[in-house]
C-alpha cells in the first residue's frame, strides 16, 4: 500500500496467443477462452496461423472479459454442460464484427453495437464468421434471481442497445474494454456494483416482458424490486417501505412476493449486505479495509450489531472469517 493509503493498481491477466509458438497459437486459443469461460469445443473453418487477445479481470462481483479475435466458433456441447461446476450467465457486447448466438431453440445475430447474453448451464453455440471485438460480463444466476439450469428468457437473447438501458451499459462496457488495465482496486470494485446494477436492469426488460403470464410479472415486478435495493445496499436507510413507495405497490404487498420466496423484504435486505461484506471480508484487495469500514460501505452500522449478525449467518465472527480467507491463499 502506498503511503497515501490508496491500493495499489488493479491486475488484470492479459492473455494473448502472439506470445505462443505460430503453430500452437490457435490451440493456446482454446485453453485460454476454457480457462476465462469453462469447458468449451473452440473450432475453425481453416489450418493455418491464429491471432487472438483477452483481457479478463474481476470488478466487485462480476467478471469482464474484453476479446479481440479472428473467426471462430465456440461451443458448450450437452456433455460439458452437465459437468460445469459454476454455470454463469453471460451479457456481451459486440465492438466490431457479428456473433450468431443459439441456445434452447433461440438463434439471435447481434452485430456492432448490440448485446447478446446466453447461459452455461445450458448448450450453446456462438460462432462467429467475422474478426472480433466484444466485451462480456459473466455474473452469477443469483444477480438476477435466476436458477442455473432453469429455462428463462435469456437464453440467446438480443437488444439493440440503442436504446433504454442497454445504452447505458453498452457505453460503459466499451469504455471498460479500453481501460481495464488502468483502474485501482477501489475504483474496480465500485464499477462492477455500477455494471453489475446495469445489468440486472437490462435482463429485467427481458425477465416477465409485457404479455406474460401473472406469475411472470409478479417475478418481473420482484426482480425490478431486488435490482433496485441492490444498487442502494450501502444506503442505511433502504427499508422495506420505502421499497414499497418507490415502486408503487403497498407494503403488505411487498411482503407477499418476498413471502414467495420463503423471506421477507428487511431480511432479504440484511442478508444481501451480509453477503457482500462475506464477499469483501475474503478479498485480499479489500485487506486494508477494516472490518468497521466494510460493514458501514454496505449499510451495517455498529461493530458489536455487525458482529453479531455475521455470526449469525455464518457461524464465524467478521474477523475470524477474515482470517481463514488469508490462510487459505497462502
Amino acid at each position: 500500500m502506498s503511503s497515501t493509503g490508496t491500493a495499489p493498481p488493479r491486475q488484470v491477466e492479459i492473455l494473448r496467443t502472439r506470445d505462443a509458438a505460430a503453430d500452437r497459437r490457435f490451440h493456446e486459443w482454446g485453453s485460454y477462452v476454457s480457462r476465462v469461460c469453462g469447458p468449451l469445443r473452440v473450432g475453425r473453418e481453416w489450418q493455418g496461423g491464429f491471432n487472438g487477445h483477452i483481457v479478463t479481470g474481476t470488478f466487485g462481483t462480476v467478471q469482464l472479459a474484453a476479446v479481440r479475435a479472428e473467426p471462430h466458433t465456440v461451443e458448450l456441447t450437452r456433455l460439458r454442460a452437465a459437468d460445469t461446476t459454476t454455470p454463469r450467465l453471460y451479457l456481451t457486447h459486440v465492438l466490431d464484427g457479428e456473433v450468431h448466438a443459439s441456445q434452447g431453440g433461440n438463434v439471435v445475430t447481434a452485430g456492432a453495437g448490440n448485446l447478446f447474453s446466453y447461459d452455461s448451464s445450458h448448450p450453446f453455440v456462438l460462432r462467429m464468421p467475422q474478426p472480433i471485438h466484444m466485451v462480456s460480463v459473466k455474473f452469477d444466476h443469483r444477480l438476477v434471481d435466476l436458477r442455473a439450469g432453469q429455462e428463462h428468457p435469456l437464453r440467446a437473447a438480443f437488444w439493440c442497445g440503442d436504446k433504454g438501458v442497454s445504452v447505458l451499459l453498452a457505453s460503459l462496457l466499451r469504455s471498460v474494454a479500453n481501460h481495464m488495465t488502468e483502474l485501482d482496486t477501489t475504483a474496480a470494485d465500485q464499477l462492477g456494483t455500477g455494471i453489475a446494477n446495469l445489468v440486472g436492469a437490462v435482463c429485467a426488460e427481458k425477465l416477465g416482458a409485457p404479455g406474460s403470464d401473472f406469475a411472470a410479472v409478479r417475478r418481473s415486478l420482484l426482480h425490478r424490486i431486488k435490482s433496485y435495493a441492490r444498487a442502494r445496499l450501502a444506503d442505511p436507510e433502504l427499508s422495506p417501505l420505502e421499497l414499497a413507495r418507490a415502486h408503487r405497490v403497498s407494503l403488505r404487498y411487498l411482503q407477499l412476493l418476498f413471502q414467495e420466496e420463503d423471506t421477507s423484504p428487511a431480511l432479504w435486505i440484511r442478508n444481501e449486505r451480509l453477503a457482500r461484506c462475506w464477499e469483501d471480508l475474503g478479498s485480499p484487495r479489500l485487506a486494508h479495509l477494516t472490518v468497521a469500514t466494510i460493514a458501514e460501505r454496505w449499510g451495517l452500522r455498529g461493530a458489536s450489531h455487525f458482529s453479531r449478525l455475521f455470526r449469525e449467518a455464518y457461524g464465524v465472527t467478521p474477523r475470524d472469517w477474515r482470517r481463514q480467507a488469508r490462510d487459505t491463499m497462502r
